[in-house]
Parts: C-alpha cells; structure tokens; sequence
C-alpha cells in the first residue's frame, strides 16, 4: 500500500489507542492531541478518510471515531512488528511453558491454549502443590530431569498451609516412581487414604488432572476471560482441535504469528485475534503456545512478552 509516513503515524496512533484494552472508537481531536504529533484535527481526519479508503479502518456509526478492519489490524501487526523475529526458535522448559501461560492470562485478562507433549508416560520424581492464588492451589508433577506438569486446581473449602502440605504428602505416595497414567488411577482406588480435608473435592481433582494430562493433551487457562470480553453464550471449541487448525494454518511459520477468529473454524468470534508461537525441545517441534483475545486487548503490551523470550544461541 502506498501509504505516506504522516498517514502511517496516524495509523499506528490509531491502533495504539484502540488496542489498550478499551476498544473505542479513537476521535481525530484525541490523535491531533497525542505527543509528537504536531498537526491538527482536520488534518486528522483527512489521513483517517485516506486509511478508510485503504481498508484499515472504518467508522462504526456517523459521527464516530475510527476502528480498525480486520485487514487493518492484520496490516499493523504485519508491517509495525518484527514478528517472525519475536521468540525464535523458543525452548522453554515445561514449568515455564505453563507459569508463562498463567501469568500472561491473569495480567492482561485473555486465555491462553498450550498444547503440550505427549505426558501420560511421564514418570513422576515427586509431586509440590503450590498456593497459586485465591482460590486454587498449583500442582507440579515433576520429573528426574526437573520438568514438570503443573495444573491448577480449586483450593478445599478448609485452605490452610498444614491441609496443603498434607495434600501434597499424600500425592507423593501416589505418585512417586509412577507413570503419571498410573498416579490417577492410584488417586482413584487410594481415595479412602486422602486427608480428610480433601476427599469432598478428590473426584473433581481427579477429573481435572486426567482430562488436562491424559487425552486432551492441552492446557486452556483464562477461558473465562475470552467469554466475559467477547459476550458470548455458545460453548467456544478451544483445545486440541483448535491447536491442530492453528498448526494446518501456520506450518512452518516460526516466531510469532497472527490469525483472526473468523480464520479458525473452531473458534470464528469476530473480533477476537490469536498471537501464536511455536516452541520446541532439542531442536523439535512441539507444539503452539497461543494466547486468544479481543482485538482490543492490550496486542503490544503481550508482543512485548514475548519479545522478552531469550532467542536460542543469543
């Protein structure tokens, strides 16, 4: 597109409001106000009419500010970032892998899917339950080698340090020196053995760690958040299924990539963006770490994140 420097401020202006997790419209007198811009409103709105033109943007309704198309969004993300060069060739141990999913989830509100190695012929070292947050408990299921599978679970009606660590003890004897296949069929028939605190809630825990470690072979995290920012009812199709269509879209594309929602069957919200990466372990291929939102989700803010990953070999 044959678009002038002044037009491609104003562009990137433009997305940098609208994408700050707000999502309004953005008025030309709020861009001709912005920092270094150094031209006026009618100026503005001018460079606006040419971007609309472009299929950029657009105005919601008359007299209203401009958003972005969804070709606009995909062209800013394009052409303002290196993204192929953003988590190249990432790494990350198992551990890292899913706090990072936390805790991009609960910092920016949006859902992240992991999909994650083949894990039900891992053999458990030992077993840690971690107080994550107000209301769950972290378990780590590691590994000789210090990998883990870390799910989080809902804490017991009764939550205090002592009910954890004997928890954790007993998820010890189940576990230890065991497949993790095995270590849940074990929580099953040793339920009778579990402290007390803990037994209203075991088949729950149970349920989660098979579902989570067995076939689905993915973490969702933050589900919840995609729901409330997108205002839907039906049941969104995000695991496995919506891992395979990211990778059938994505082969062979390193670093961090960009689809809309309207892209992936499984998914098809409008106005919802995935930002995906693919890691690898040894040099392989693993799977696709991708993070799921509005489009006017805080997009640069979990670019950076990203753009925090240590590349291989640097």
């Amino acid at each position: 597109m044959n678009i002038t420097a002044r037009d491609q401020q104003i562009f990137s202006a433009v997305m940098s409001l609208y994408c700050n997790g707000e999502g309004h419209p953005v008025a030309s007198s709020k861009i001709a106000k912005q920092k270094g811009m150094a031209v006026c409103s009618a100026t503005v709105r001018n460079a606006m009419a040419r971007l609309e033109k472009f299929g950029l943007l657009y105005s919601p309704h008359t007299s209203a500010g401009r958003v972005p198309t969804d070709s606009g969004l995909k062209y800013w993300l394009d052409e303002y970032f290196s993204l192929a060069e953003i988590a190249n060739y990432w790494q990350p141990q198992q551990n890292q892998l899913i706090e990072f999913a936390h805790s991009i989830s609960q910092q920016f509100n949006v859902c992240c899917c992991v999909g994650l190695p083949q894990a039900s012929s891992q053999l458990v070292f030992r077993v840690e339950v971690l107080a994550f947050d107000s209301s769950s408990w972290l378990v780590l299921l590691i590994d000789k080698a210090g990998q883990s599978q870390n799910i989080c679970i809902n804490k017991p009606k009764d939550d205090s340090d002592q009910h954890r660590y004997l928890f954790a003890a007993w998820m010890n004897t189940v576990f230890s020196q065991q497949m993790l296949i095995e270590g849940l069929h074990r929580m099953r028939a040793m339920a009778h053995s579990a402290p007390e605190s803990c037994r209203d809630q075991l088949a729950q825990w149970t349920r989660e760690l098979h579902h989570q470690l067995g076939t689905d072979n993915s973490i969702v995290v933050g589900e919840r958040f995609l729901y409330q920012s997108l205002d839907i009812d039906s049941g969104l199709n995000i695991g496995v299924s919506f891992l395979h269509q990211v990778e059938d879209k994505l082969a062979f594309k390193n670093g961090v990539s960009v689809l809309l929602g309207i892209e992936l069957s499984t998914l098809n919200v409008k106005q919802s963006i995935v930002l995906s990466v693919p890691y690898f372990q040894n040099g392989e291929y693993q799977s696709r770490f991708c993070v799921i939102c509005p489009t006017n989700a805080p997009i640069e803010a979990i670019i950076t994140q990203f753009s925090q990953i240590t590349p291989i070999g640097a």
